[in-house]
């Protein structure tokens, strides 16, 4: 049994599987930053030092064909590839080129269609990337917490040197009319002790197609910042609403995923974030080694905590789509702690993130860590959409 099945509740399975989507490639396994946050290196799963730096071509070959293979068996016309890390871009422009020959040479002729997204610091971004990018329609997301003076207190380099001025370089370049088409957007993590206006605004003025502000890594045993004490305080959901209320009093122009999918959820439409909902997970990890894991983000739990047991050489997609393991994230409120079969936003909030729900004593059968956070926040939207409507309901009908 893999080690994510030892800590999951309930022993149920699908009838039929779900097909992956997302493939989330972590071709290189080491980083040129070291924020003090970071679920890959500082918080306790120390595996990736068995990890080959870089994605090597013979691994890339063998999860096109296995995807190819994936695609073909379930009908699918269309799927989704990130490159991730460590950082990315590490292993220079010829290797992500070498990486998209490869998909572009398995894919040819199939009739099926990719995207492929590079989530990346930001700060190896070159011109010749950006022209091989727009050729090949890639896009892009950078990562920054906000103005220097909150980004620069964790996302630091290997001598604690500060990030942000260089990435503010290459934003510069990124952000230019010839490459703006292929920025996707901002990943944020939440710093409590930031004013979320003034991070939301920095954020916002970069135009980004989104954002996404991220709940830091924690869970049960090791508590976040500010709920030490008690959980049931609510300082991220308060920084959330403050960010909310700013993102819904402007123009609303650029999209902040988690706003956007409680409001898409309240109306019956699917969640644009994992973390959030009760919608299949279709999203699967691949080591630069070919292992196959769930996603990487569980590593902030426990040591081996992604591992499945399975590789590109030895397994097809199929297999891992039937395990136990990833179809307990695919079977909605059924697999969430009987706290969360319970609650009236369950819906919406889906249980939380998965890593967020962790602790030794009983696995992840337990409501995220942020839930009161998540609840506040989604009963704060869903009072200003109402109010909202029905006030320019009322403008229309008076």
């Amino acid at each position: 049994m893999n080690a994510i099945a030892e800590v999951l509740p309930i022993d149920l399975k699908r009838e039929t599987i779900v097909p992956f989507h997302t493939f989330l490639w972590k071709v290189a396994s080491r980083c040129n930053l070291n924020c003090s946050y970071c679920y890959v290196y500082n918080l306790g799963d120390d595996r990736w030092r068995e990890q080959p730096h870089f994605m090597s071509e013979s691994v890339a070959r063998r999860v096109a064909q296995r995807i190819l293979d994936h695609c073909r068996a379930h009908g699918k016309e269309h799927f989704r590839i990130v490159f991730h890390g460590g950082e990315p871009l590490l292993g220079g422009f010829s290797h992500i080129e070498t990486l998209v020959t490869i998909l572009e040479s398995t894919f040819a002729d199939s009739g099926i269609r990719f995207h492929v997204g590079i989530q990346s610091n930001g700060l190896l971004f070159s011109e010749a990337l950006g022209d091989f990018m727009l050729q090949h329609k890639m896009s892009i997301g950078v990562s920054t917490d906000g103005p220097p003076k909150y980004n620069d207190r964790y996302r630091v380099d290997h001598q604690g040197r500060p990030s942000t001025a260089a990435l503010e370089e290459k934003l510069t370049l990124l952000l230019s009319p010839a490459y703006r088409p292929i920025f996707a957007g901002v990943l944020c993590v939440i710093d409590i002790d930031s004013d979320p206006v003034e991070v939301f605004d920095y954020l916002d003025a970069f135009n980004p197609g989104s954002i996404d502000f991220l709940f830091p890594l924690d869970n049960h045993d090791r508590r976040p910042r500010g709920k030490e004490h008690d959980v049931r305080v609510t300082p991220y959901g308060d920084w959330l609403i403050a960010a909310f209320d700013r993102w819904w009093a402007g123009s609303g122009k650029n999209r902040v995923r988690i706003f956007n999918s409680i409001v898409r959820q309240a109306y019956g439409l699917p969640s644009l974030v994992e973390s959030l909902g009760l919608d299949p997970v279709d999203l699967v990890v691949v080591e630069t080694n070919g292992e196959i894991e769930a996603v990487d983000s569980l590593k902030s739990a426990y040591n081996g905590a992604a591992r499945l047991g399975y590789n590109v050489f030895d397994h097809d997609f199929d297999t891992v789509a039937s395990d136990a393991a990833v179809q307990r994230r695919q079977l909605g409120a059924n697999e969430l702690s009987e706290t969360c079969r319970q609650c009236h936003v369950v819906n919406i909030c889906g249980g939380g993130y998965l890593p967020h729900r962790y602790a030794a004593a009983n696995g992840f059968d337990n409501p995220s860590v942020y839930s009161t956070d998540l609840e506040k926040l989604i009963l704060h939207i869903h009072y200003v959409v109402r109010s909202t409507l029905a006030a320019e309901l009322e403008s229309v009908t008076a």
